[in-house]
């Protein structure tokens, strides 16, 4: 008994298995069925039109045979065969050459250039090449024979028409088509058609073998082609694709989805059995399973992914899988009562359209487009559309794929190669700032050690100038202290930490303008403030404080004194962020001569009267480009400066006041 149980989850899981992978084989061969005969139907219609393009080609030659025959018949043997015989070429240019032949001997040819072994030859004696001969006489009517290899060389088809005087055979007017003419006229030369193969057969009226004229690049099968009979000759033409068929090839992926699909549920169905907790569920679901045999194809419908539709010439839906109503949020009863072009809008219901008219015109189409739901949502889907032809009715056939991972995906990847270049850029600006650092520290470095070198060389070599010595080293290491402060400050500066609170661009002011205040009296500022626009931000306090303050220090240290010293610090809003500036109409700055410096460590511009040390606008810029934002500067020698700090603002996080 417990063996009876374990046994029954393996046996449900076979069956299930083997239930689906028959109904799942079954429909990739009615489908291959179907696409075959499709085929089929396509290579007849192509066979039938190549057999009157035959039939009138060859019809055309038939004239100048009867044309000869005729005089012969009333005239006898013209004298001027070949002047008549070349106006009848250059009337009918497919035939290569015209033949008299009395009885079965050939007696005259043009043009005689290369045609001389055929005269003499006795045709009719000739086992291998009398029988479309014999066959002419018999039915006292034109016919072609060959392709024959001919006495004189070369393969050509042969039209002969008997000719009888005096209700006796007397012989026969013929015309000669070169194999390779009578291909290239024709169209079924294989360097003429890319879409598909010809093969010329001559049928032997002996024994009914068949004997091929057209050179083939693969193996000939002939249950790949169809054949149709060219009439008044002994050939045969078989018609192909040229490329192999894809109903093969489609019919071996539904398979395999099939088989893989029978797999799945097999062993998911053999999970399910094994839980005891849920053998009941299990054995209902396999009840409801059976009763729903008679609706198999919308099972296999709902089976496949994305949304499945199908619809008349007349955009009438008539089926649909459970996945179409899920997504768009219609039930069926609205389903069948919608037009195709009711889930999209805009541009792209005309695009949907034009695919649509193109599916029923041309086979099949594809397309990208945002497929609209009852909630007014719009996802980005892939659509293609076959036709399908029942009951000579066509209809459109095809599935939609939802791609908007795909496609955020796509948008995601172009935002990180933006940004990532972004980065690369600073970075490389960073080391530009970086290699510049270097440079300016190691010289100013460098230059108060040497000097406390030399001095130290010197000390005590003369006892009374010792005093004076100490106190140049002392100088000297007091200049290496504030260097060493410098690099202290603008390392701070770069890896301080990075808390972000709100903060009032007006609070901040009045504790620089507190800060600076014998600046502010003895200048006689006349300051304009205006925050209105936006009056803080949220973003890291020290950073924001030390870009206004050395900002604002400046514009008090580097004023004019020979007139009214005027200073304006304005907010504004941009698009992305926020801007702060500092105007002024102070000393200025050559930005032609300096402009490319004049944010580098230890650079001034001005007197050296005027204290400072040329690293305030170097911390302004590395700390407004750890914010994420930038610095520009408008100014112009003796007129003033404009300092404005581009700032971007996270929406999520920031109040504007």
């Amino acid at each position: 008994m417990r063996t009876h149980e374990l046994r029954k989850p393996v046996f449900i899981g076979i069956g299930m298995f083997l239930v689906l992978a028959i109904l799942t084989q079954l429909l990739s061969y009615f489908w291959y069925q179907s696409a075959r005969h499709e085929e089929m139907s396509r290579l007849l219609s192509r066979a039938n039109g190549k057999k009157e393009r035959l039939h009138v080609t060859l019809s055309n030659s038939l004239s100048c045979t009867q044309t000869l025959a005729f005089i012969i018949e009333e005239y006898g043997v013209p004298n001027n065969f070949d002047s008549l015989a070349e106006k009848l070429i250059k009337i009918n240019p497919l035939v290569d050459a015209i033949e008299l032949l009395r009885g079965g001997v050939i007696t005259n040819v043009f043009p005689i250039d290369g045609n001389e072994a055929a005269i003499g030859y006795d045709i009719l004696s000739d086992t291998i090449r009398h029988s479309g001969a014999v066959k002419a006489i018999r039915t006292h009517s034109f016919f072609f024979a060959g392709p024959v290899r001919l006495k004189q060389g070369g393969i050509a088809v042969i039209g002969r028409q008997p000719i009888f005087v005096d209700g006796k055979f007397w012989g026969f007017s013929a015309v000669l088509i070169r194999l390779s003419n009578f291909l290239n006229t024709t169209d079924i030369s294989p360097s003429r058609d890319r879409d598909f193969l010809y093969q010329l057969a001559r049928v032997h009226s002996t024994d009914g073998s068949e004997e091929f004229f057209i050179p083939a690049n693969s193996k000939f099968d002939k249950e790949d082609f169809v054949t149709v009979e060219i009439p008044n000759t002994e050939w045969r033409l078989y018609v192909g694709l040229a490329n192999r068929s894809e109903a093969v090839f489609h019919a071996m992926i539904l398979s395999v989805f099939g088989f893989t699909l029978a797999c799945i549920v097999g062993l998911f169905a053999w999970y399910i059995a094994a839980q005891p907790e849920r053998l009941s569920r299990l054995a209902d679901e396999r009840t409801r399973q059976l009763t729903m045999e008679k609706n198999l194809s919308d099972a296999i419908i709902n089976s496949l992914p994305g949304i499945f539709y199908l619809y008349d010439k007349d955009r009438k839906f008539l089926r649909w899988n459970r996945s179409f109503e899920i997504v768009s949020g219609y039930s069926g009863a609205e389903i069948s009562r919608m037009h195709p072009l009711d889930f999209f809008q805009g541009d792209d219901k005309k695009l949907l359209k034009e695919r649509i008219d193109s599916v029923f015109e041309k086979g099949k189409a594809d397309v990208e487009a945002q497929f609209y739901t009852k909630r007014k949502e719009k996802i980005t889907y892939y659509f293609n559309g076959n036709v399908a032809y029942f009951e000579n009715d066509v209809y459109l056939i095809g599935m939609g794929i939802d791609i908007t991972k795909r496609v955020n995906a796509e948008r995601d990847i172009r935002n990180l190669n933006t940004r990532l270049q972004s980065t690369i850029d600073r970075l490389q600006m960073r080391n530009n700032d970086l290699q510049q650092f270097s440079y300016v520290v190691s010289h100013n470095l460098r230059d108060p050690i040497a000097k406390i070198m030399g001095l130290a060389s010197i000390f005590n070599a003369d006892p009374s100038e010792n005093q004076m010595i100490v106190d140049r080293i002392a100088d000297a290491a007091k200049n290496l202290d504030e260097v060493v402060k410098d690099i202290s400050d603008i390392v701070s500066a770069r890896n301080v930490e990075k808390k972000q609170e709100y903060i009032s661009f007006d609070h901040e002011l009045q504790l620089i303008l507190q800060a600076l205040e014998d600046d502010v009296k003895q200048s006689n500022v006349e300051l304009i403030v205006d925050f209105n626009e936006a009056q803080g931000m949220v973003s890291v306090r020290s950073y924001i404080h030390s870009v206004l303050y050395n900002l604002v220090s400046n514009a008090f240290k580097y004023r004019r004194h020979d007139i009214p010293f005027k200073l304006h610090i304005y907010t504004r809003t941009y698009e992305n962020g926020i801007y702060l500036a500092v105007a002024d109409n102070g000393m200025g700055i050559d930005l032609v001569k300096n402009g490319e410096k004049i944010f580098g460590l230890y650079k001034r511009f001005t007197s050296s009267a005027i204290p400072g040390k040329g690293i305030g606008l170097c911390m302004v810029k590395n700390q407004v480009e750890s914010l994420g934002g930038r610095v520009e500067v408008v100014s112009r020698l003796h007129e003033g400066s404009t300092f404005t700090v581009y700032l971007p603002v996270d929406n999520e996080r920031s109040a504007i006041d």
